[in-house]
């Protein structure tokens, strides 16, 4: 069914080259050739307007509107609107239309492109929509120019391409287009994804080396230290490992809970259990996380015994209570309490389990996506460092 929206740009279209056509004719003949046939045009539109059947009359008003400096913005606001309604044949339609118009200027037909590349952009039309950025990235040297520089930015991170999306983000840098320090995460993540890349062929000097470029475009990169201590990790250089994931909590603590296992593991190999209970101990004071205190809960009961344990986690959870802090207190005390209890005990351990499992470990804060794996670019509004562990009684 046909869209009321499509009236209002559509009649402006025409309302203006009505006006204009007849203030160009006044004074010469009442009514020329050409108002008429634009009269016709016009009432053929409405038509297909009342009889619903849009298509029929975008052909109609593009057709026969002539683009002109009074025209044109509401010839590319009619094609927007449509893309932004996810009607990408219409848009894309609307904007071939005036690129074939023959009394463009340059800069309009460079506007007309940058639409058009949009158009193909949203339609998942990504080598079209990237030709397009690229003939404008080298024809323009102002805004249009930016724009398409930043598109091919998210072309090439969707098509994980991040080779080309270091060299389309730089460019903006070299012209002045800075975009501040959320352009420096972006970066920053390319070359971790680089790393990635480099890790998988077994080219760990090449890891190290976009490790270190992402940490040069972001010296706060939790990412790239929590990478870099991996690498180190597997490479059986635990100390180095350790180094790396110290500077984590510092620098972004909320991916402090990313990276206890993978330090248990450096601990473990170099036989430092004492020093593991230390390290996290003092964190814990100072990052405290629902995660965090399990581990230390679970190390002291290792190398304190149970009752230690017990004793440290309910003071805690007084002071800051949390739901799995509560479910590790059950494990503790299934292990030493009495034969009468560990049913009970079980019952509401199983309880808490199932409450945890149905809520969201992860959240963007930006859009509020929702899941239970870490995403360091959110799925749904493409923002970089976003989506973060939830927080609270029933999160960290």
């Amino acid at each position: 069914m046909f869209e009321p929206l499509y009236v209002v740009p559509v009649l402006l279209l025409m309302a203006l080259s009505w006006t204009a056509g007849r203030a160009k004719g006044f004074g010469k003949t009442a009514e020329s050739d050409s108002s008429r046939q634009l009269a016709r045009h016009y009432f053929q539109g409405i038509n297909f307007l009342l009889n619903e059947q849009p298509d029929q009359a975008i052909d109609t008003f593009i057709r026969s509107v002539e683009v002109t400096p009074a025209t044109l913005e509401t010839h590319l606001s009619l094609g927007n609107l449509m893309r932004q309604r996810g009607e990408m044949e219409r848009a894309i339609r609307v904007h071939q239309n005036l690129l074939s118009r023959p009394n463009l200027s340059i800069p309009q037909i460079r506007q007309a492109h940058l639409e058009l590349g949009r158009d193909f952009l949203k339609a998942g039309l990504f080598d079209r929509a990237e030709r397009l950025f690229l003939e404008l990235v080298e024809e323009d040297s102002g805004e249009l120019r930016q724009a398409s520089l930043l598109h091919l930015v998210h072309i090439y991170r969707d098509e994980q391409e991040w080779d080309k999306a270091i060299r389309a983000a730089e460019m903006m840098e070299k012209k002045g287009f800075a975009r501040g320090r959320n352009g420096l995460v972006e970066q920053s993540h390319f070359c971790c994804e680089l790393a990635l890349q480099a890790v998988a062929r077994g080219d760990f000097l090449q890891a190290r080396r976009q490790l270190k470029a992402a940490l040069k475009f972001n010296g706060h990169s939790a990412r790239a230290n929590m990478l870099w201590g991996d690498l180190e990790l597997r490479l059986g250089n635990y100390a180095e490992a350790i180094r790396r994931y110290s500077l984590i909590p510092p620098q972004q603590p909320e991916y402090l809970c990313e990276i206890l296992s993978p330090l248990r593991q450096c601990f473990q190999a170099r036989g430092d259990q004492v020093g593991l209970l230390q390290q996290l101990r003092a964190w814990l004071d100072s990052y405290p996380a629902a995660s965090l205190l399990t581990m230390v809960a679970e190390e002291t009961a290792r190398q304190q015994g149970v009752g230690q344990a017990i004793a440290f986690l309910t003071g805690y959870l007084q002071e800051q209570p949390s739901l799995k802090g509560l479910n590790t207190l059950l494990q503790l005390h299934l292990k030493q309490g009495a034969a009468d209890l560990h049913e009970p005990l079980q019952l509401l351990r199983q309880v808490l389990e199932t409450l945890q499992a149905r809520r969201p470990v992860y959240r963007c804060s930006q859009c509020g996506f929702k899941g239970g794996q870490l995403h360091w670019l959110c799925p749904q509004c493409k923002c970089w460092e976003t989506v973060r562990p939830v927080k609270g009684v029933d999160g960290e």
